[in-house]
């Protein structure tokens, strides 16, 4: 498939289904990927475009899953499967091995392709990630037929700089799996928001539910104002919502905040 001129040929739609799988982790990563591609299938059924699921989806962060990683392909076997003759964009994080090297990677896919991935490169020390995990060493702004999506990994939407860095190299949506712990997920919700309000762009934010740290998931989809357009709740579940280009467009006219920033000025 010559996806360069599928992306070429192809318009973009003005708005797009967007769905969020709202994975529980478990330290079964065979059960994990189960219900990973369950919540893929009920995306399907929904008729949505895009799915996202949570980072390290596949292994969680449980050490003992590590061992027994393989490559992004893999890891993502029955997913490519699935998405062969689907017109869905797959956006999952995955733990993945590359010779010795273990990645907190996301993987974009679509129609049985893993069509590019994006590395994790802040890694979270409070919790050992850095001990584990290679940090990877450039940002990604993933151009597909739906949009021009950013990647962040869960601890990295911390940092404006990295958000911004996204928008000026064309992001129209920014997407963030994540693990984002209970006793911080004020912060979670307030972080969404506010990367949607400071780059004028849609925000959706993949959390889970469960896990060593009791997840509490809020996943969300949040637009260019900061409004949330939904919301989860704290079980594993589908939260679907719509990404409005032609709202984001008018947005950007009324508010032209982001053709003040000089370039150099970050």
């Amino acid at each position: 498939m010559d996806l360069n001129k599928r992306r070429r040929d192809c318009k973009i739609p003005e708005k797009i289904i967007s769905a969020i799988g709202q994975l529980e982790i478990t330290p079964d990563k065979d059960t994990n990927l189960k219900r990973a591609l369950s919540l893929v299938k009920r995306a399907i059924q929904l008729k949505a475009d895009l799915i996202v699921l949570p980072e390290v989806m596949n292994t969680g962060f449980y050490p003992e899953n590590y061992l027994n990683t393989g490559s992004i392909e893999e890891e993502l076997n029955s997913i490519l499967r699935l998405s062969e003759r689907r017109d869905i964009i797959i956006v999952a994080g995955v733990a993945e091995k590359d010779g010795e090297r273990l990645y907190n990677s996301v993987a974009i896919i679509y129609r049985g392709e893993i069509i590019d991935k994006y590395r994790k490169i802040l890694l979270f020390k409070l919790t050992s990630e850095h001990k584990y995990f290679h940090p990877g060493k450039e940002l990604k702004v993933v151009e597909t037929p739906i949009g021009k999506f950013g990647i962040l990994v869960c601890y990295e939407i911390r940092f404006p700089e990295i958000s911004r860095k996204l928008i000026k190299m064309g992001a129209e949506v920014l997407i963030i799996p994540a693990e984002f712990p209970k006793e911080r997920i004020e912060h979670w919700r307030l972080l969404l928001k506010a990367r949607a309000v400071e780059n004028l762009c849609y925000v959706i934010g993949a959390n889970c539910v469960g896990g060593n740290l009791n997840y509490p998931g809020n996943s969300m989809i949040v637009d260019p104002l900061g409004n949330v357009i939904c919301e989860a709740g704290n079980v594993q579940e589908i939260l679907v919502g719509v990404i409005d280009y032609r709202n984001l467009r008018e947005i950007r006219m009324k508010y032209p905040f982001l053709n003040d920033l000089r370039d150099g000025f970050y």
